[in-house]
């Protein structure tokens, strides 16, 4: 019986569960593909960033800094935009005001790079779970109209066609699930990445706004 559900169903299964089926693989493929890459690509910008909020609490110049710091590193290239701004702006209080709207804009900026495509994985951790219960329902109306023109009913009889339509239903939880895992660390990872990039912000303000003094 095991061997007939778990091998056998494609064959016996109509044509929806298996469009259900290849959906829901599908898309299990591309939120793996999602959590993965985002986990590499956060894991090395908070590297980064934390070895920036180092060279930045550092004795270095501005110019050094922008020598040492990596490039690509959203740090730096706010530290480049802000050294910019205070070289075209020579009236301190709208120094500091143009340099707070750029900083609260370059901070959402930020976010918005960082969250690009958790609200993907997010839609597939949520929908999975539906299109799985969708082609069980399929099948089992199915299973049902075949069922009703048998005489004798008996366990094996009806267990198969269950069965056949329960895969996918199995088959949207084990999409969904990861889905979900996975939104729920980078969330929690984009927050922790978002924290040590706006202290860093913040020393790179108080560095160019006290250029002038330092030189």
């Amino acid at each position: 019986m095991a061997e007939s559900i778990w091998t056998g169903w494609w064959a016996e299964s109509g044509w929806v569960i298996r469009a259900v089926f290849l959906v829901l693989v599908t898309l299990s493929i591309l939120s793996w593909t999602v959590i993965l890459a985002k986990f590499g690509r956060y894991a090395g910008i908070l590297r980064a960033e934390q070895a920036a909020t180092t060279l930045l609490d550092s004795e270095r110049t501005n110019h050094a800094l922008l020598n040492e710091l990596r490039v690509h590193l959203p740090t730096r290239n706010l530290l480049a935009s802000a050294m910019k701004i205070h070289q075209r702006t020579t009236v301190p209080v709208r120094e500091r005001a143009t340099m707070a709207a750029h900083l609260e804009r370059w901070l959402g900026e930020q976010r918005l790079q960082l969250g690009n495509n958790l609200t993907f994985l997010a839609t597939i951790g949520n929908s999975a779970p539906f299109i799985g219960l969708f082609g069980t329902v399929w099948g089992i109306m199915g299973a049902l109209q075949t069922l009703g023109a048998v005489e004798a009913l008996t366990i094996e009889a009806v267990a198969g066609p269950v069965g056949e339509a329960l895969v996918a239903t199995a088959a949207g939880l084990f999409t969904a699930i990861p889905a979900v895992i996975g939104y729920n660390l980078l969330v929690r990872w984009q927050n922790r990445i978002m924290a040590t990039v706006a202290a860093n912000a913040e020393r790179i303000m108080d560095r160019v706004l006290a250029q002038e003094q330092q030189a």
